[in-house]
């Protein structure tokens, strides 16, 4: 929720403007930056430089939300802008979880990552099962708070390595992880009633 009023301020006061700005760029041209600045966080994470790390997954965020912006200003918007954008979305966030993964965290990034990737699976699903339109899901656990859990630890993770006798880093993923969770039952939950309206209303209309 944090995470979507703060995307939601910068996207009308600094990527809307700056979108119009690079209205010479193709969105999804843009977007595949994301690509390599992810790469190069994970492999700073793997190698334990923590505040590069920070560095690369800030700046894959905000390529992000560039490509986004450039296409919304402009009038650049496609479906399969829309599909791309959503797809190195998981990609970008997957990857950064793998590099945490190899720098000596299994255990808490594979809960991230299978949590996290979860809470995108439980509204795409019910999406698939009947056509819900585009009604306003619970917000908590979005991949922007996400993100932003996963910039503090690393910018943090140098000044102080542990909390309550734990590494940061893992108390960090740990507590992704948990707000993944949350989200995933509010989305579960939501889902839930959705269809059984959808349901209720195949049943009144025969």
């Amino acid at each position: 929720m944090l995470g979507s009023l703060m995307r939601d301020w910068l996207n009308k006061h600094v990527f809307f403007p700056l979108g119009k700005r690079l209205s010479c760029f193709d969105p999804n041209h843009v977007t595949a930056w994301a690509y390599p600045l992810a790469f190069i966080a994970a492999y700073f994470i793997f190698v334990h430089a923590w505040l590069w790390a920070a560095l690369f997954v800030i700046l894959s965020s905000v390529v992000d939300n560039i490509d986004g912006a450039i296409a919304k200003a402009n009038n650049k918007k496609t479906l399969f802008g829309s599909y791309w954008d959503a797809f190195t979305d998981k990609v970008q966030e997957v990857t950064i979880l793998a590099g945490f993964a190899l720098a000596g965290y299994p255990t808490a990034a594979f809960f991230a990552a299978v949590l996290s990737l979860l809470v995108a699976f439980a509204k795409a699903r019910a999406e698939m099962v009947v056509p819900l339109g585009n009604p306003d899901w619970p917000a908590i656990g979005e991949r922007a708070e996400r993100l932003l859990i996963v910039f503090f630890t690393l910018l943090f993770r140098p000044f102080w390595p542990s909390c309550c006798g734990f590494d940061l880093n893992v108390v960090g993923l740990y507590v992704l992880a948990a707000i993944a969770l949350i989200g995933l039952i509010q989305r579960f939950s939501f889902a839930r009633e959705l269809l059984a309206k959808a349901d209720a209303e195949k049943q009144k209309n025969h």
